[in-house]
C-alpha cells in the first residue's frame, strides 16, 4: 500500500500531500513550525500525538518525530531526497523522491517492510500538478497502474476537483474542495510538492457513481500574527480531528 509521507497517523497516513512551494523553497521564518499536535480522540484512532520538527541550515524539514513515530528527510546532492518512516524505532517505509528542474517532485520509488514496492509519476501543467499516477511495481511485471488522479484548479491555483481512477480507467472517487480567503503558508514536510494557496473550507468525496463517502468542514483559529494555531476537521459522521500548530 502506498504510504503518503507527510501527515501522520490519524496520524501515520497523510500526505505527501501538497506542500506549497515558494520562490526560495523555504518556509517564511515567522511561519516555521516547531511542533504539530493532532488530537484524534474523537475518531476510531482515539489518540493524541505530538510531533516536533527539526530543520537543516536551509530551513528544510529534516525530521518530524513523536515518541513512537519518526519521519526522516535526507536531502541528496543529485536532485533527490530520501524519506524514511520509523515506527517504534523500526524502519517501516523508505521512499526516494526525484526532483525536477523546477524544484518539484517528478517521481518516487517506495518500498516497505512487507516487500510492497510502488512508484509514482507527477505531470505538471503551468506549474500545477495536473496528474499523479501511482504504480505497483515488481521485477516480473514491471510497473502497473494502481491509481491515477487528475486535478482541476481554480484561478488561485487551488485544487477544486480530484478524480481518481484505477488502472482500467474506472472512476473510484471524486473529491471536490472549496476554500476560505486565508493563506496556507506553513509546511509540515518538504517543499517540493505543490500546495494549495488558500486554506480549505470543505471537502466532499463521492464514489464514481456520485454516492457520498464523506464530507469534511474545516474551521481555524488564528494568532495575532494571523497564523493558524488550531484547525478542526469535522466530518459528516460526527467524528473530528483537532490540529494544533506551534511556531518558532
Amino acid at each position: 500500500m502506498k504510504w503518503k509521507a507527510i501527515i501522520v497517523p490519524a496520524l501515520v497516513l497523510a500526505s505527501f500531500s501538497s506542500c506549497k512551494k515558494d520562490s526560495s523553497n523555504n518556509p517564511a521564518t515567522t511561519n516555521k513550525l516547531k511542533m504539530y499536535i493532532e488530537d484524534a480522540t474523537n475518531t476510531p484512532v482515539d489518540a493524541i500525538d505530538s510531533f516536533s520538527l527539526t530543520y537543516d541550515g536551509q530551513n528544510r524539514v529534516t525530521s518530524l518525530y513523536s515518541t513512537s513515530i519518526k519521519t526522516v528527510y535526507t536531502y541528496n546532492s543529485n536532485n533527490t531526497f530520501d524519506v524514511d518512516l520509523y515506527i517504534n524505532g523500526v524502519l517501516n517505509v523508505h521512499e526516494l523522491v526525484y526532483v525536477n528542474s523546477s524544484s518539484l517532485a517528478d517521481s518516487t520509488f517506495q518500498y516497505d517492510n512487507t516487500a510492497d514496492t510502488t512508484t509514482e509519476g507527477y505531470v505538471y501543467s503551468g506549474g500545477l500538478l495536473a496528474q499523479l499516477t501511482s504504480y505497483n511495481f515488481s521485477a516480473v511485471t514491471g510497473a502497473q497502474i494502481n491509481t491515477q488522479d487528475n486535478y482541476t484548479f481554480d484561478n488561485n491555483g487551488n485544487v477544486i476537483k480530484d478524480i481518481q481512477s484505477d488502472g482500467s480507467g474506472n472512476v473510484i472517487t471524486i473529491t471536490t474542495y472549496t476554500y476560505t480567503g486565508g493563506i496556507l503558508d506553513y509546511y509540515i514536510g518538504p517543499v517540493y510538492f505543490p500546495q494549495d494557496k488558500n486554506l480549505p473550507a470543505t471537502q466532499i468525496q463521492t464514489d464514481g457513481s456520485g454516492n457520498l463517502i464523506s464530507s469534511v468542514a474545516y474551521t481555524y483559529v488564528f494568532d495575532s500574527s494571523n497564523r493558524v494555531i488550531k484547525e478542526t476537521d469535522a466530518e459528516n459522521n460526527g467524528q473530528s480531528v483537532v490540529k494544533t500548530f506551534i511556531y518558532y
